[in-house]
């Protein structure tokens, strides 16, 4: 049984998906971000645990804020990433192609990826505050600081990428060569 942290209803009634944009394109997005973005977050021990304690109705209090205030709204960000690109994009049987409706047209790469850039700021942004929750309280949730074989919490929120240079790009002997 999948068990999921938002609903296809919490996303709509959160977010400006339409009423009339159909599961089948939600709930894969919804495990999607699970599995690659929460799921690292809370590491193995405690990921299971919740969807353990979710499937029991067995959550405290401590759970359901974590959830309802910091999981939610990190998930629905999240969400939103990897949903413009599948509500975009149909898979036909002969190609990958863009549908429009009777009164709209697709939007250009450019704009597509402005918007899953927006959504991946804000995505990281509650990120970071749910990584910060679960580090100052710690000791409400002891499972993410257990280690795994599987996937081990983590602790930062932001990943980045940077230019080291050339070997010719250094420091040698107190001279930039």
């Amino acid at each position: 049984m999948a068990v999921l942290f938002i609903s296809e209803s919490y996303l709509k009634n959160n977010t400006v998906v339409d009423d009339n944009v159909d599961q089948r394109l939600i709930i894969p997005s919804i495990t999607t971000v699970q599995d690659m973005h929460l799921h690292p977050i809370l590491g193995t021990p405690l990921y299971e645990d919740l969807k353990a304690k979710i499937i029991a109705s067995t959550l405290n209090a401590d759970e359901v804020t974590l959830i309802n205030d910091y999981i939610s709204k990190m998930l629905l960000q999240w969400t939103m990433y990897e949903l413009t690109m599948s509500m975009l994009y149909k898979y036909r049987n002969k190609s990958v192609a863009t549908k429009s409706g009777d009164n709209a047209s697709p939007i250009s790469y450019q704009d597509l990826q402005f918007l899953r850039d927006d959504w991946k700021n804000k995505a990281e942004f509650y990120d970071k505050r749910l990584i910060n929750h679960l580090i100052d309280n710690k000791s409400l949730f002891p499972k993410y600081t257990e280690s795994s074989d599987d996937l081990n919490a983590k602790k930062s929120a932001y990943t980045t990428s940077f230019y080291l240079g050339t070997s010719s790009d250094c420091w040698i002997d107190n001279k930039y060569k």
